[in-house]
């Protein structure tokens, strides 16, 4: 069966660059994030000018995506108020992600157009410099956030807690022990902040990256049968990927504000 058999290389898990402007590269994964955002851009336009009293189809489906996003914000914030405040970041991050992770494969031969033997377009999420970025930007966000509920010095004051320690031995050495204690914990939480970076971009990032892999071993080894139930199988996970950034997301937002932004005002 060797004559179903499909040859390609392995993509490696740098980019490549594609040409430069000013001595500024673009790689392919730049490439494809720039139709990604003019087709977001094109789409958006589209569908708001299209939006009626009389509902269309286009308009029921987007209806229909902000309800079901509401939906699962509203179980992590618990509260309608807070989701509603959030949905725009999150819905952003989700329509973004997940039309990145399946540009490649809703559009059949994207990224085997080639210029010079290298790719055109590559899956962004597949590239670590863009996981990393939007996990870096997501978390700076939710401390900016927290920044806005506690104040500068309050928001310091979940990982520096010098004036518990203060507190803790005013009242009694017993309470100044716990108070150190607590403390240390707090140092911890700054490594915690550090490794939310790294567990938002790795996972996206090694699923998606794996994905592709794994897809040109199957192509290559198995020709068509397996590969379309691999190709399914792929979809699903982009989108369930898309889904737990997001929500994730959603929820380090949730633990950075004030609890009395989050009741129904």
């Amino acid at each position: 069966m060797n004559f179903l058999q499909i040859q390609r290389s392995i993509t490696g898990i740098q980019p490549e660059i594609i040409f430069n402007v000013f001595d500024f590269p673009f790689s392919n994964t730049t490439l494809m994030l720039s139709l990604i955002a003019v087709i977001l851009f094109v789409a958006s336009y589209w569908g708001v000018s299209s939006f009626k009293w009389k509902s269309t189809r286009v308009q029921a489906l987007t209806e229909m995506f902000y309800e079901g996003v509401v939906s699962l914000l509203n179980q992590i914030t618990g509260s309608p108020k807070l989701s509603e405040k959030i949905l725009p970041l999150i819905g952003a991050l989700l329509v973004f992600i997940g039309l990145s992770n399946l540009m490649g494969l809703i559009i059949p031969g994207l990224t085997s157009i080639t210029y010079d033997g290298v790719s055109v377009f590559r899956t962004p999420t597949a590239d670590f410099n863009t996981t990393f970025g939007l996990a870096v930007a997501s978390i700076l966000l939710t401390h900016l956030v927290s920044i806005r509920d506690w104040g500068f010095f309050g928001h310091l004051g979940k990982f520096f807690q010098f004036k518990e320690v203060y507190i803790g031995f005013k009242k009694s050495p017993k309470e100044g022990v716990m108070a150190i204690i607590g403390f240390f914990i707090g140092l911890l939480d700054v490594v915690g902040e550090f490794a939310k970076i790294v567990s938002l971009s790795l996972r996206l990032f090694g699923n998606m990256y794996a994905g592709e892999v794994l897809m040109l071993v199957i192509f290559g080894g198995l020709a068509y049968a397996l590969p379309s139930l691999w190709v399914a199988m792929s979809l699903l996970s982009a989108l369930v990927q898309a889904v737990v950034f997001s929500l994730l997301v959603a929820a380090y937002y949730t633990l950075a504000v004030k609890p009395t932004t989050q009741e129904v005002g």
